[in-house]
């Protein structure tokens, strides 16, 4: 019998017909004039960026995906794996649960192969627009993965695709679509992921309170902020100058009233990463004693070594 006449048999593809919203199906196959069936390990790979997707998407749910079926056809030179998740939910919401996971898959391997920017901000939107569309959620903001669980799947695709030998075609089948995995795009650092921030400048008047000054000369100050600790850079050409030439003297306790440049680093999941802090102008040195005083009793530090003079009575 002809190699033609081989792929025109019924084989694993008519089988597609079969599939409902549990089951996802890998299929490799080899291009050019290989005459190889593809390596195990290299679909075995894609079960588990399959499962990592799975996970990440489900949340709280549980669930776990068993092989309905695993076909070598030699003609086609291709190897496919049939995978059906089971889940412990009732009927109703595991159809709208099942239906999501399946398109939250093939969201995340169109985000990866396609996305110029790859904000993990984006890949969340796009799973949130698939939560209101499979009904799993009637609230109007659904929980999203985390930006941790997403790169987790993120990068069991990029092993996966590490695996599989040159020439390799990849074709991920649901009952609610499918995908052609680009094995040309990767992503090498997937983690890096996770750093990639967005960043906010500000100017303000802040008063910090010395923690611990620069007795090192590094012109970084320990300061505090409220609640919040953070280390400033202390710029060439303010008040701290007369600190370094020890012509005056601040000490843990005491505050600073200055005019800075701060830089908010947010991460993909819009949280608070760092705050760093730039003293461009002291306008103030607030000893300690005085920040205990009513406001209206305070005094700064002079500015100049000269004190004011005192004005005379007019009587």
């Amino acid at each position: 019998m002809s190699a033609d006449q081989t792929s025109e048999r019924p084989g694993f593809s008519d089988l597609l017909r079969d599939l409902s919203d549990r089951d996802v199906v890998i299929e490799v196959s080899s291009a050019g004039e290989s005459s190889q069936v593809p390596d195990s390990g290299g679909i075995q790979s894609l079960r588990n960026a399959v499962e990592a997707s799975y996970r990440a998407l489900a949340g709280p749910a549980t669930i776990k995906l068993e092989t309905v079926a695993a076909i070598d056809e030699v003609a086609k030179r291709s190897q496919s794996l049939w995978l059906r998740a089971q889940t412990g939910g009732s009927a109703d919401s595991d159809a709208s649960l099942l239906k999501f996971l399946a398109r939250g898959t093939l969201a995340i391997i169109a985000w990866m192969d396609g996305s110029p920017t790859l904000e993990l901000a984006d890949l969340q939107q796009a799973i949130r627009v698939l939560a209101w569309g499979t009904s799993i959620t009637t609230t109007t903001h659904p929980a999203l993965p985390s930006a941790a669980d997403l790169v987790d799947a993120i990068t069991a695709w990029q092993l996966a695709k590490t695996g599989l030998a040159a020439g390799n075609s990849v074709r991920v089948v649901t009952n609610n679509g499918s995908a052609d995995l680009d094995l040309s795009k990767r992503i090498d650092d997937p983690r890096g992921l996770l750093l990639s921030r967005k960043l906010v400048n500000h100017s303000a008047d802040m008063i910090f309170v010395v923690e611990m000054p620069d007795y090192q000369g590094s012109g970084e100050w320990k300061l505090k902020h409220g609640d919040v600790r953070t280390t400033a850079v202390a710029e060439p050409g303010t008040l701290l100058d007369k600190f370094y030439r020890r012509e005056l003297d601040i000490r843990p306790g005491d505050a600073l009233r200055c005019k800075v440049d701060f830089e908010t680093s947010y991460g993909p999941d819009h949280e608070v990463l760092v705050e760093r802090y730039r003293i461009v102008e002291i306008l103030e040195v607030l000893p300690a004693a005085a920040l205990h005083e009513p406001s209206e009793g305070r005094s700064a530090i002079p500015l100049r070594d000269e004190r004011s003079e005192e004005l005379e009575p007019a009587s």
